[in-house]
């Protein structure tokens, strides 16, 4: 039981697409039980009981926690529907695991943030990567000075939409370099025309009418000025690189995760250094194989949602802060609230925090 105390029991909003995923889950955290799942659609509450045929099904939040006893809550709906739903929880439940995006807008991100808080609720957001052993390692080396100082990077990531997926690859960057940004210019793209592209399915025009791609740069406090290009026609790997001023380190997900970590000896921002910039190891977690010739990284399916799990029931008896907070969902939102404001102000500077009217600036998710 990993020093946990008892069994919980855990309950379930929304079974439709990415809920199922995030049920299934939990069959892996022997610490836990999915005893309920609620949802407005009868047909999902149908798939939901046809898939675990034990649980009580509700037809909305409010019964499922007027009825069963729960100690903990996935909400896996659309953004938009969060709001009224934590309003209800916050304060009677002890913890909620939320799917990403935080919110549509950061006025509704503060508010939950602030009700779980108010009524001693741990709020943690599935950015699942704060809790991939691959991820931790990186982000420990780049700490540990494996880099050097962070000077500079690139993210890049194909079929665009910020918002959906967009807030996983912000939060990563955060994540990794342990350093707020302070700073967001770009553009944003919101597709090119189908005729143009074909009738690939894969590129979904119609969300990126709304949820578009984006291009631009992220200054961070600590200095590091992060290149992104996230656009409907990158036809590559989602890729991370960060540099130092010592080394560099890329990270390429394509299936399997490939780290490449190149460093020389010593720091140096002197352009005539001539010192060898060489291969070397990174090692990672050790729950995952690891191949240290080709820096191959393979971990199984939800490992990284059940330790955020197992985290989020331990945080509940611990009253430890979780590692994917709700103020951690709301920074990565505000990045992307921040390409969207620079797109319409011509791609100039965009300082964070946001504040006033920025706050309310709502962005549509494709749910």
């Amino acid at each position: 039981m990993s020093g946990l105390t008892k069994e919980y029991r855990i309950g379930q909003i929304g079974y439709r697409g990415r809920g199922r995923g995030l049920a299934k889950y939990w069959d892996g955290v022997q610490e836990a039980k999915l005893v309920a799942i609620a949802d407005l659609v009868n047909e999902n509450l149908e798939a939901a009981l046809n898939d675990y045929p034990e649980i009580t099904t509700y037809p909305n939040h409010k019964s499922m926690l007027e009825n069963s006893d729960l100690d903990a809550i996935v909400i896996a709906t659309a953004p938009k529907f969060r709001p009224p739903i934590v309003n209800d929880i916050a304060g009677k439940i002890a913890g909620i695991y939320m799917e990403k995006p935080i919110s549509n807008s950061l006025s509704e991100a503060d508010t939950m943030i602030q009700q779980c808080k108010d009524g001693g609720t741990i709020l943690s957001i599935g950015h699942q990567s704060r809790w991939s052993n691959q991820w931790i390692s990186v982000r420990k080396a780049v700490k540990e000075g494996a880099i050097g100082s962070p000077t500079h990077g690139w993210l890049c990531f194909p079929m665009g939409r910020i918002f959906a997926n967009g807030t996983h690859f912000f939060d990563s960057l955060n994540f990794i370099l342990d350093s707020k940004p302070v700073e967001v210019r770009g553009t944003v793209d919101f597709g090119r025309q189908e005729e143009k592209q074909g009738k690939d399915p894969y590129l979904l025009h119609s969300v990126m009418s709304f949820d578009p791609g984006a291009r631009g740069f992220i200054i961070y406090e600590n200095g590091a000025r992060i290149a992104v290009d996230g656009q409907s026609d990158v036809i590559q790997p989602f890729t991370y690189l960060f540099c130092g001023t010592r080394g560099r380190i890329q990270i390429s997900i394509e299936g399997d995760i490939r780290i490449d970590y190149r460093a020389r000896e010593h720091d140096t921002r002197d352009l005539r250094e001539l010192s060898p910039v060489t291969s070397r190891n990174l090692q990672v977690g050790s729950k995952q194989e690891n191949d240290n010739t080709s820096g191959v990284t393979v971990s199984s399916d939800g490992e990284a949602e059940q330790n955020g799990y197992r985290e989020l029931l331990k945080c509940i008896e611990t009253g430890q802060e979780t590692t994917s907070s709700g103020e951690d969902g709301r920074l990565a939102m505000e990045i992307i609230v921040a390409f969207h404001l620079s797109n319409e102000d011509g791609g100039r500077p965009v300082s964070l925090p946001l504040s006033g009217p920025e706050l309310d600036y709502t962005l549509r998710h494709q749910g």
